[in-house]
């Protein structure tokens, strides 16, 4: 299951005992290529060290088994998560498709591709024939339904969402359909089906619940309920070792919800602890625009404009939408979010608008940006409310 990411570090672990064990087995080389081309490019961790790991698994299996199907698949994993190269690995995958019509790995890469290109209606068809051929895996089926979500096809993703659940009804399977089904909900102002569906869940500190419980109270202003959540949330993570990055979005959540309570000296306190995790990712990847786009977040919790206002600008221009139609929609996002705080209308507004026209992996919505209390900032704006009616032009 690689969308759980203790999973892949799990099996990078049992790979690397394989590989030392038996160093001529390609197989198993060819899968270690991909875990930390993985690593590279999902968990933030693109760093010199993590990409030169890949390059070696990589060329130890091909130097053992050049043209195993599975060390063709490493390859074109290698051009698309280590050198963010998507027209050569889309070419890669392409040929590999040709050759393995029915490989839903294969299919599932294309239609990855096809969404940071922007070829939207590809990806989908990508997505459902990948479906089609294997339903049993939840990952693939989440993609799929994601898809309809970042192109605002709501009644389309539920209807995927809730046909997964029908193959998964039980914790802790069904717990990422449940938790993308309540964003979906969120962002068509569905707040009283949000909160039915979240009632009596458990979130985990890194879990995919975190997030729409914390949308959730945003959008409800309970920030008194949210906060002893978080702050147990942040424990457990603490006591786990804090193995990932959950850390960080905690502390950024916490500040979040205390500031929006009231609670400034607190809420400072939570920013300037993902602030310094932050600087050190930084120093490990400094052209990261993950990691720009969240030294964004944090200097504007703590009143720093200049320095949000750098990073979020930063971030847009390290990937754009148009070099990456994914990722490059979330950080134009943050650049609205902090720019609204900040009062930058000018920025913020031409953010939003282009954002209400382009897909995103949590697409604006006119119930979003009259709910959230980022955009409250604009809200006496006339350019604003014009957004909200689609009379803008835009």
């Amino acid at each position: 299951r690689t969308t759980i990411d203790a999973n892949v570090r799990s099996a990078q672990r049992l790979l690397e005992e394989a590989v030392e064990t038996n160093p001529d087995f390609a197989l198993a080389w060819a899968l270690l290529a991909r875990v930390h081309a993985y690593f590279h490019f999902n968990a933030s961790d693109a760093t010199e060290g993590r990409r030169a790991a890949a390059a070696r698994a990589l060329e130890e299996a091909r130097r053992l088994k050049p043209q195993l199907a599975e060390v063709l698949l490493a390859d074109a994993y290698f051009e698309y998560w280590v050198k963010r190269d998507y027209a050569g690995a889309r070419a890669k995958f392409e040929e590999l498709s040709a050759k393995w019509p029915n490989n839903t790995d294969v299919l599932t890469a294309l239609a990855s591709i096809a969404r940071r290109q922007g070829l939207w209606g590809e990806s989908k068809a990508y997505f459902e024939r990948a479906v089609l051929i294997d339903p049993l895996r939840p990952g693939r089926r989440l993609k799929a339904a994601e898809a309809n979500f970042a192109t605002r096809d709501f009644a389309g993703a539920l209807r995927q969402i809730d046909a997964s659940l029908a193959y998964w009804p039980d914790a802790p399977d069904n717990i990422p359909f449940l938790a993308k089904k309540a964003l979906i909900y969120q962002a068509m102002g569905r707040l009283d089906d949000a909160d039915a569906l979240l009632k009596g869940l458990e979130a985990q500190p890194d879990g995919d619940l975190v997030q729409p419980f914390v949308y959730q109270a945003i959008l409800r202003r309970r920030y008194d309920e949210a906060v002893p959540l978080l702050e147990d949330l942040l424990r457990r993570d603490e006591a786990a070792g804090s193995p990932g990055r959950a850390s960080i979005d905690l502390n950024l959540s916490l500040g979040d919800l205390r500031r929006l309570r009231g609670d400034a000296a607190g809420a400072s306190v939570n920013y300037r602890r993902a602030l310094d995790e932050l600087l050190g990712e930084s120093a490990r990847q400094p052209d990261s625009a993950d990691i720009q786009s969240y030294l964004a977040l944090a200097y504007c919790g703590l009143g720093d404009g200049a320095a949000a206002r750098k990073y979020a600008a930063l971030a847009v221009k390290t990937v754009p939408v148009e070099k990456d139609a994914l990722s490059g929609a979330y950080y134009l996002d943050v650049q609205a979010r902090v720019a609204s705080r900040l009062g930058d209308r000018d920025v913020a507004i031409a953010a939003i608008d282009r954002l209400m026209t382009i897909p995103a992996y949590l697409p604006l919505t006119p119930a979003i940006l009259r709910g959230d209390p980022d955009f409250a900032n604009l809200r006496s704006d006339a350019r604003f409310n014009a957004l909200l009616t689609g009379s803008s032009g835009g």
